[in-house]
């Protein structure tokens, strides 16, 4: 059997999760507390708990924190491709 039938292609959920998670441990990782973040953003508090609950945002929040909490630039490199197909985003 091929390897491709082998690996576990991640669902949409299971990436907002790990988006979620990868910024909750770095803004632990800085010690920042929720309202530290709700400061350092202009996110409410209430929102970036629910984002850490459950992965549920906004594009633009979700944006705001990558650019607080992880690395906005990488992340915008995804876009610097020329796209004319699915076939392309591979």
């Amino acid at each position: 059997m091929s390897d491709i039938f082998l690996a576990k292609i991640p669902s949409p959920y299971e990436v907002q999760q790990r988006f979620a998670q990868v910024l909750k441990h770095k803004r632990r990782s800085l010690k920042h507390s929720r309202r530290q973040a709700s400061l350092r953003t202009g996110i409410p508090e209430a929102t970036i708990r629910r984002f850490e609950d459950s992965g549920e945002i906004s594009l633009r929040q979700f944006l705001v924190l990558w650019d607080s909490y992880g690395d906005l630039q990488a992340l915008d490199k995804l876009t610097n491709k020329s796209i004319h197909s699915v076939d392309d985003l591979a």
